[in-house]
């Protein structure tokens, strides 16, 4: 059980969390200062820094929680297949980084192309979602697994670029992960 004091920090951090998603959608990173952040959530300067050492940290943690609830989801439906498993994984993604919008994304990757960390979180993930299809015998045993979490990858990562680059997003073409997955399904 969590102390007040806990309960009170976590409540604390997720209202800066909040602040910096709402003013940097609407304003972009290079337009929203700390004292921005702090005084729309209502605290005071220093509790930023008690969580964020700069101003552009807290990007990561807003895209890593909307992805955190992706995951959270996931493990309750065990009673779908591979196929729905991943549809909805590519919805859900797709959905996540639209919700955050253009300047979070933009800045979030600005901020982290020296940080692998997005990319072996997407990778545990999938691979985990594929090791459970192979374990329940919707793969073929010989399926590569590391090769196929990074084709996917690599197809999320895509569509997610040409949406930061021109504003479309191609969803249609993540609902056809069956063609994907068609070579090693059983």
């Amino acid at each position: 059980m969590m102390s007040k004091r806990d309960e009170q920090a976590k409540e604390t951090k997720q209202k800066i969390i909040e602040s910096a998603r709402l003013l940097i959608r609407e304003k972009g990173i290079e337009n929203v200062s700390v004292d921005d952040i702090t005084k729309n959530a209502g605290v005071a300067k220093g509790s930023y820094y008690v969580y964020f050492k700069k101003k552009e940290d807290i990007i990561g943690e807003i895209g890593c929680l909307e992805f955190t609830y992706i995951n959270e989801e996931l493990e309750k439906m065990s009673s779908l297949n591979i196929v729905e498993k991943l549809k909805y994984y590519f919805k859900r993604y797709l959905d996540g980084i639209t919700s955050l919008g253009v300047e979070i994304n933009r800045s979030w990757l600005k901020n982290n192309l020296d940080c692998d960390c997005k990319v072996n979180y997407d990778h545990d993930t999938l691979l985990k979602i594929l090791t459970i299809a192979r374990d329940n015998n919707e793969l073929k045993d010989d399926t590569n697994l590391e090769a196929l979490t990074y084709h996917i990858i690599s197809i999320l990562y895509g569509l997610t670029l040409i949406w930061l680059m021109s504003g479309k997003l191609e969803e249609e073409n993540a609902n056809k992960i069956e063609l994907i997955l068609e070579p090693y399904l059983k």
